[in-house]
């Protein structure tokens, strides 16, 4: 069967709640009816003084208290190791500190000693003036040709003394003077 009216005409005489008809943005919910509450003295009261179970003594029971007794001593036994060797560790690193704070301490000492050693030898051969001399100091002057496979620098060392014993300003002098 068909209808002639026009699905407005329908959607009109529909009966919609009075929840869409509000001017409320949010529409709030419609509570559920409640019965009503039900009077203590309605409620029996029973009471059972009954003792509480006796936990039965089967093997799988012993087996459990057994096995949980083995498992906390196991446990105790594994703290107290763990605990003691704790102590050990912490022993053990403070003398390994200790140790490395005295080698540390020593070791700046020595380099102090050595540092000050050299800049006493540079200040005083800076006073002399005798730089040829800290040249020489720098090469080796008695090394043997024969090593050095690579080139030849003997002429260069025999400069180096030759400059050393003869220095360059009494040669420039003997030069000008000519």
């Amino acid at each position: 069967r068909t209808s002639n009216k026009s699905p407005s005409s329908f959607l009109s005489t529909m009966d919609f709640p009075d929840i869409y008809e509000s001017d409320d943005i949010v529409a709030s919910p419609v509570a559920a009816p409640q019965p009503p509450p039900i009077p203590s003295e309605a409620i029996p009261m029973y009471s059972f003084d009954l003792p509480d179970p006796e936990p039965e003594e089967d093997a799988l029971t012993l087996f459990n208290k057994a096995w949980s007794l083995k498992l906390e001593a196991k446990r105790a036994a594994e703290y107290e190791h763990e605990k003691a060797t704790r102590l050990k560790a912490q022993e053990d690193y403070a003398s390994w500190s200790a140790q490395r704070d005295i080698r540390l301490n020593a070791k700046k000492e020595s380099n102090r000693s050595e540092e000050q050693v050299l800049l006493e030898a540079l200040e005083s051969e800076v006073e002399l003036l005798k730089t040829w001399d800290r040249v020489t100091k720098l090469i080796d002057t008695n090394a043997d040709v024969t090593e050095n496979k690579g080139s030849d620098v003997s002429r260069m060392r025999k400069l180096f003394i030759q400059l050393k014993n003869e220095p360059l300003e009494a040669t420039r002098g003997l030069i000008e003077a000519k």
